[in-house]
């Protein structure tokens, strides 16, 4: 009875030990897009690299530079996701050239979701970039202020008052799943267009469409009247070519924005 008491217990051990797995956190690369809040704004920023093991976390985005955190806990929480705190530099570039700035990242790591945070408060006020995994929702994609130069086409002129340093807004709402877009011109009036609809193409372009309104003055300074308006246009590389529509207005009239003839355009009105 004691040898059969004795080998139960070997048995017992053996099993035992075989069952013990151990628990480490294995270390992977992410492919993710960030939102990033400062004092004077925020923007979206895309194409970003994390990786992160249960020692280090290493960063990189294009714009804002390469980030090296020492990771002081990562540890298992009971729903099995993993909770990660770390400190250390982002190297970027600015106005007074590359330097390093102190920052932290604190994350959580979960199947259903992976988000991180990175602070750098001595950054444009304090600079906090909210760092998720996965695919950049289209809404934030477009999300941005463009810069282009305009000239109108109509029934009546062609190629007429060419205008430098036109600015589109395009806004991204809360949810990122919708993008409204505005465009104020001193001559032509305020275009603006609640939802936008976004199509992304396979060479990494977007193509953009929406139906709106416009609020454009009267001849000679007289009242400002509302027409139907459609927008059409196609982001690629950060650089927005656009058209904006009134159909109603002598005869139709397009305001052509970022056109591939503007220089052209532009400079034929100057030696006139």
């Amino acid at each position: 009875m004691v040898a059969a008491v004795m080998l139960f217990s070997v048995f017992t051990s053996c099993s035992s030990d075989e069952d013990v797995v151990e628990d480490k956190f294995t270390a992977q690369t992410f492919n993710t897009w960030s939102k990033v809040v400062f004092a004077y704004g925020s923007m979206f920023d895309a194409g970003e690299t994390l990786n992160v093991s249960d020692s280090k976390a290493t960063f990189h985005s294009d714009t804002w530079g390469d980030g090296t955190f020492t990771v002081s806990e990562l540890k298992k929480n009971a729903d099995g996701s993993y909770s990660l705190i770390g400190s250390g530099t982002i190297t970027m570039a600015g106005h007074g050239g590359v330097k390093d700035y102190a920052a932290t990242i604190i994350g959580n790591i979960a199947n259903s979701a992976k988000t991180f945070t990175i602070s750098i408060p001595s950054v444009m006020g304090g600079t906090v970039l909210n760092v998720t995994v996965g695919e950049m929702p289209m809404a934030a994609a477009i999300d941005g202020t463009y810069k282009g130069g305009t000239y109108v086409n109509s029934q009546y002129f062609q190629h007429f008052q060419p205008t430098e340093n036109e600015k589109v807004v395009i806004k991204a709402n809360d949810a990122l799943d919708a993008a409204s877009l505005s465009y104020t011109s001193e001559t032509w009036g305020a275009f603006t267009f609640e939802t936008v609809s976004v199509t992304k193409n396979n060479d990494g372009s977007f193509t953009l469409s929406a139906e709106g309104k416009s609020l454009m003055p009267g001849m000679n300074g007289g009242e400002s009247k509302e027409y139907a308006a459609t927008f059409e246009g196609t982001l690629t590389d950060g650089a927005l070519v656009a058209t904006f529509s009134v159909p109603a207005v002598m005869g139709g009239t397009t305001v052509y924005f970022n056109a591939a003839d503007f220089d052209e355009v532009l400079a034929e009105s100057q030696s006139e």
